[in-house]
């Protein structure tokens, strides 16, 4: 899908004025210049104290009563996707002025985050460093971070744990990995919204990926939307092979399955705040055996919980273990890098069922994989540019890489 080019916004500029009149007796020599040297100096900026992380918010599902054919028939047109600003284009000289900027229009780009879904911020200097990065979300923003939603399931790397800064799946091991699209969602916790940071970008690709949620809704074919939002769907988010099992005799499996399947459901339900069930299946790895663990299901689409518009918040394209094994033939020759990565990626693999924990067709989950990557905006960023999301409305993900990559994330209430 080819990248579209987004409209600008320039908002309203501070600047402050610094003209002191002087009506001291004109010094010279070295002792003037030296308070003239000392005068032109930047004060020391203190440390900022460790960030508090709140608990990642609880997902808002909200009622069960949207009218799918109503919204599919909405003809009216969607705001530009993604919003740009760019700190050139509005003459910002200094970072005085990047974090005046930012206090000075925290509303405005708060709102353009809700109405649009998702805002890029360039070249701007303030965002280049970690500390700089939180300087502008915790005082130009004023936002409210929270926990990693995976924290529950995997411990994400940090590259600034003080600050908050969590890293985006920058692994060389994974460079080959396409990150599918996604809402940032673990069980039963969302986080509202996320500012994703580029400090390094890759030699080449790895870029951001942005998805509207509306404009998934309006292009889904409408008998599978609707079966889809009828039928819920149900993620499995962890699988153990169990291969050893496979030809043994049905007697001994008979009386080993309900002690491994009680065992790994106690020892799930001590680690995850939410509710989880083990399940026995060969469907998703072409006939081998795992025990799969698989969360409650939810539904496909849901009233954004600040503007009440529905957005498709399904994670189908990422999860999905047959887009996931296509896109790795399309993009890495069938070798993600997977067998090299070690701990949780090895049994964090995932896959999506109906409702019900019946398979989605195959032919369904290509025509999710066509109409998102239609829709899907490669977002190229460079050292400092940041992406704003909001969670609910817009979906995202990774593009391949070469080199190596240093992108962050921080999640917000």
């Amino acid at each position: 899908s080819p990248s579209r080019v987004s409209p600008k916004i320039a908002f309203k500029q501070f600047r402050s004025s610094s003209a002191i009149t002087n009506t001291r007796p004109q010094m010279c020599g070295r002792r003037a210049a030296l308070l003239r040297m000392r005068s032109t100096m930047s004060p020391a900026i203190p440390e900022a104290k460790p960030v508090e992380l709140a608990p990642c918010p609880f997902t808002v599902w909200g009622d069960k009563d949207i009218d799918i054919e109503a919204v599919q028939k909405d003809s009216n047109p969607l705001p530009a996707f993604p919003l740009e600003i760019s700190a050139s284009d509005l003459g910002l000289n200094d970072m005085d002025d990047e974090r005046s900027y930012f206090v000075n229009n925290k509303e405005l780009i708060l709102d353009s985050l809700t109405k649009h879904g998702a805002v890029v911020l360039r070249n701007f200097d303030l965002t280049k460093t970690p500390q700089g990065f939180r300087d502008m979300w915790e005082n130009g923003l004023q936002l409210k971070p929270c926990q990693d939603p995976l924290q529950s399931v995997a411990a994400r790397t940090t590259v600034s744990q003080k600050d908050g800064v969590f890293e985006a799946v920058n692994k060389p091991s994974l460079n080959k990995y396409f990150v599918g699209m996604h809402n940032e969602m673990v069980g039963t916790r969302t986080p509202k919204k996320a500012a994703f940071v580029c400090f390094k970008p890759a030699e080449k690709g790895g870029e951001f990926l942005v998805l509207n949620g509306q404009q998934m809704l309006r292009d889904l074919n409408p008998d599978f939307l609707k079966r889809l939002y009828e039928r819920n769907m149900r993620y499995a988010v962890a699988q153990f092979p169990m291969g050893f099992l496979q030809d043994k005799p049905e007697v001994l499996t008979g009386l080993v399955k309900p002690v491994i399947k009680g065992v790994l459901d106690l020892a799930i339900g001590q680690k995850v705040d939410f509710y989880t069930e083990s399940v026995w299946d060969t469907y998703t790895n072409s006939g081998d055996l795992v025990l799969q663990v698989r969360a409650a299901p939810n539904p496909p689409v849901l009233k954004h919980p600040e503007t009440g518009e529905p957005v498709w918040f399904a994670n189908i394209h990422s999860h999905s273990a047959k887009l996931r094994d296509m896109r790795a033939q399309i993009y890495s020759d069938g070798d993600e890098g997977r067998d090299k990565t070690t701990g949780s990626s090895k049994i964090n693999l995932t896959d999506v069922f109906y409702g019900d924990g019946t398979p989605i067709s195959e032919e369904d989950l290509k025509h999710v994989a066509e109409v998102t990557m239609k829709n899907v905006q490669f977002v190229k960023l460079n050292q400092g540019d940041v992406v704003l999301v909001d969670n609910y409305k817009t979906q995202h993900g990774r593009n391949v890489f070469e080199g190596t990559r240093k992108n962050a994330v921080t999640w917000f209430e």
